[in-house]
This record gives structure tokens, sequence and C-alpha cells, in this order.
């Protein structure tokens, strides 16, 4: 970065294959901005489909593979059991996502990765939060890089074990789901970080973040609340995802005020496991691109 007196974060949400919307909205700011998204930012944050993003980021992948990825990958991971007992299997194999990640992410362990990075998990077994960071955590006493020999690929498949869909990810004795179940917005624990192990006062931040929807039409009044026939299962994980979204944004633009700039458009309900909003999603990054793009290059590039 130019600006050295400034730290720039980038913080990227998890909500399935909605995250098209984020990888077409940073393919335009590299394609307008003549750069790389790994060189603009010195923390890269994500969780989930915000997770596989951020590694392609820290591996210098252009955004646009990631909108191919997208495009082309979906129908594989989300290829259905054809014998699925709902009750006793996750609703998609682990195995097909773990494949469309070994095709197209590096198989880097963390510890080589120089680009800080964090990736969120969540351990299920002691019902602990996780967090996965490349090799910056020895610069600080109280972080101790504890995950320098895990892959980069594996990092991700945990934080995109969202519970149904998937099943846990297994790493070095842990039981890892989805980060999230407590950070879908990682945008509070990317300035947390910044503030305690990067030493860095809240007025040199200056944090991008980027969702993937905000849903304002989830529930409407009916008369039967089930899990099912109310709550409606699926449309509950996502429901708790944008709360902690919203959640996550309001602390963090009041702890950094001006220099917080969340861009998430308003959406339908739009199911996280499906392509079938591909082109509105693409079209909303694009419109979003043109009516944010001057305080995205200000964000970062001062």
């Amino acid at each position: 970065m130019d600006n050295t007196d400034t730290f720039h974060i980038l913080a990227l949400d998890g909500g399935g294959t909605r995250g098209m919307y984020t990888a077409q909205l940073l393919a335009k700011i590299e394609h307008a901005f003549e750069t790389r998204i790994k060189t603009c930012f010195d923390l890269i944050v994500g969780t989930s489909t915000g997770a596989i993003i951020a590694g392609a980021a820290v591996s210098d992948i252009p955004m646009q593979d990631i909108v191919e990825l997208f495009e082309t990958e979906t129908p594989h991971i989300f290829r259905r059991r054809w014998y699925r007992i709902p009750l006793f299997l996750s609703k998609y194999p682990s195995e097909q996502l773990a494949r469309v990640i070994a095709k197209h992410i590096p198989a880097t362990p963390l510890g080589n990765i120089e680009t800080p990075l964090m990736i969120t998990s969540s351990e299920i077994t002691k019902s602990e939060v996780h967090i996965f960071r490349s090799n910056y955590g020895s610069r600080d006493s109280e972080i101790t890089p504890t995950n320098e020999g895990v892959c980069l690929r594996d990092a991700i498949l945990a934080s995109c074990a969202a519970p149904t869909f998937f099943a846990p990810k297994s790493i070095d004795n842990l039981l890892l789901a989805d980060g999230c179940l407590w950070a879908n917005n990682p945008s509070a624990i990317a300035a947390t970080e910044a503030l305690s192990v990067f030493r860095k006062a809240p007025q040199e931040i200056r944090m991008l973040s980027i969702g993937t929807g905000h849903s304002v039409n989830m529930y409407q009044q009916r008369r039967g609340w089930g899990f099912f026939t109310g709550w409606g299962g699926a449309k509950l994980t996502s429901y708790v995802m944008t709360l902690q979204a919203q959640a996550s944004a309001h602390a963090t633009k009041l702890l950094l005020k001006g220099n917080y700039l969340r861009v998430n458009p308003e959406i339908d309900r739009w199911e996280i496991d499906t392509l079938t909003q591909a082109d509105n999603l693409k079209s909303l990054a694009a419109r979003d691109f043109e009516a944010y793009a001057a305080k995205i290059r200000a964000f970062i590039f001062s």
C-alpha cells in the first residue's frame, strides 16, 4: 500500500452461493482500478463463502476466476444425495465441496501465507469459536500461530461447513463447523484484531465490508409457528445469519465511525444453495460498484 499510516481491512460475509455478489464486486474493483485485491489490504477476513473468496485473494487469484467458479461449480457443490434421509445425513456431501476447493485453491499451509488472513469457524465439541490465521500471529505474544501447518483448503472447508448443509470438518482433533454461527459478518472480529494484534487506533483503520444481501422479506404473520411450518428450518438459519451480520456491522460502525464502509444490497429471500439468482446478484454488484466506486477508491488508496 502507498499509505503506510492507514491499515486497510477487507471483511467478507458468508452466504453460500450469494457470494457471487461479493466475487463480482471485487472483480469490478480489480478491473476498474487495475490492481489485485491482495495488494489493496493489510488484513483480509472471510467467513464461509467469504472464506473461499478471501483464500483466493491471498493466493493472488483473479476475482473474475472466482466469479466463474460460482457459475460453473455450484451445480457440483450443491448436488443432493439421491439417497438422503434428512434426519440422518447432511443435505450435501462434503466431498463435492472439497473437490471444488482443491481444484481452485492452492494447498498452501497457513504458515506460508504472507498476507494477513483470518478465516472463521466454530468448534462444536466444546462450543467455542475458532479462528484460523496466517503467519502474522507471531507478531503478538497473545496470538500464537497454532494453525501454521493447516492447509488453506482445510481451513476454508471448515468455515464452509454450514450445519445441516455439510458435515463438520475434523482438523487437529477439533470438530469444526461454519463460522457463520457466530461471525457471518466478520467485521467486528476484524476490527478487534486490528486494534489488539496490529496495535492500530480506530482512526488509522479503513475497513471495506461486503455482505451477500440483506433480505427484506423473511417472515410474515401466520397461524402456525412450528420449526418447519413457521420458522422454516433453512430460513431460520438464514435469518440468524442476517441478524448477526447486522449486529456486527452496527458495532463496527460505532467503533470506526466514518472509517467503515459496508456494501450490502437489499434482496428478497434468496436461498444460499442455488444460483437461480446469479444474474440478479451480478447485476446488483455492477450497480453497487458504480454507486460506491468513489468511496471504495478512497478507502483503498487513502
